[in-house]
């Protein structure tokens, strides 16, 4: 009786997972006829049956695409705030075998990078209230995210915490008086050529390094790394909870009083500063906090905490 209850259990099993497949290929198929159509079968199927993943993978793949064809500011954020909804869901539900018949390792790289994209966009335009919701919903898609390679160029790069307390969790917002060493001094200065050799080319002034601007910088980067979140708002995480406890120019000043703060670009995943610097040259946000002509003072900040999901954490401030 058991042997013929396990062989029951086994077919049961293999139908049930053959049935989710089916469903997957139909999505598929319908997806790419009528996208339309697609959406409201998932969705139907998401009412009726909200623990199965297959659904919310093609929700998170065409709100995406609406998402590209937004016309203004303001929708490309209703849609991709809601494909990363949908992805979180599809990212918390879904099997191994799910994630690689979709293809999901590759395609939540995209819609993290165009997602912080436009937290850092909504940002530079003051909507904070939108950047603020999405960089949320964002730093949950990132939680176990660990794809990006890690590379071993400088020796001088080191594990430190705050000269004061290596196990120091900073909690609430920046006083200003935190002192955060420098994971790589060199490696912040060999990116600070990296832009001012661009800057050069394209008939701007370099900018001029700032101690305070540094020091925000090196607190904002070691707060990403040991707080486990990424965002240009500081947050503390209490209970496993992410709380807002300040904005980023909240921040920034408390270290650098001297001109007014005009931008942050925050980066994650490399050692070098060339790999950090490549990936705020292809992002239009940050490019665009590293070209500014009117910008004429810099601070950079990188830390490494070996127990976060990326390792290294780099953050750039500038001011006029």
């Amino acid at each position: 009786m058991k042997k013929i209850l396990s062989i029951l259990f086994l077919l049961f099993v293999v139908f049930q997972s053959s049935a989710k497949d089916h469903f997957f290929n139909r999505l598929e198929k319908l997806y790419e006829k009528d996208s339309k159509s697609c959406l409201v079968v998932a969705k139907r199927h998401i009412k009726l049956f909200p623990e199965q993943a297959a659904s919310y993978f093609f929700c998170t793949k065409i709100s995406e695409d609406k998402f590209k064809k937004g016309k203004n500011l303001r929708a490309q954020y209703i849609h991709l705030n809601k494909a990363i909804a949908y992805a979180n869901r599809f990212d918390e539900l879904s099997n191994e075998r799910l994630k690689e018949r979709a293809n999901w390792s590759e395609f939540k790289t995209e819609l993290i990078n165009v997602t912080q994209e436009l937290v850092d966009l909504l940002q530079l335009r003051d909507e904070f209230s939108f950047s603020e919701r999405l960089g949320s919903k964002l730093n949950e898609l990132n939680h176990e995210y660990a794809d990006i390679a890690i590379e071993t160029e400088s020796n001088d790069i080191k594990a430190v915490f705050n000269t004061s307390n290596s196990t120091t969790l900073f909690y609430g917002l920046a006083t200003g008086n935190e002192l955060v060493e420098s994971a790589s001094l060199s490696e912040e200065q060999k990116l600070l050529a990296l832009i001012n050799t661009e800057r050069k080319r394209l008939g701007m002034l370099p900018l001029t390094w700032e101690d305070g601007l540094a020091k925000a910088s090196r607190y904002h980067s070691y707060d990403l790394a040991t707080q486990n979140y990424f965002n240009h708002s500081s947050y503390d995480r209490i209970n496993g909870e992410l709380v807002k406890v300040g904005g980023t120019f909240d921040r920034i000043p408390k270290f650098y009083t001297k001109s007014f703060v005009n931008g942050e670009n925050i980066a994650a995943g490399h050692q070098s500063a060339k790999r950090t610097y490549q990936q705020w040259l292809n992002s239009k946000g940050h490019y665009k906090i590293m070209f500014n002509a009117e910008s004429t003072k810099i601070g950079i900040g990188v830390f490494y905490y070996e127990n976060s999901p990326f390792g290294y954490y780099w953050t750039m401030s500038t001011a006029l």
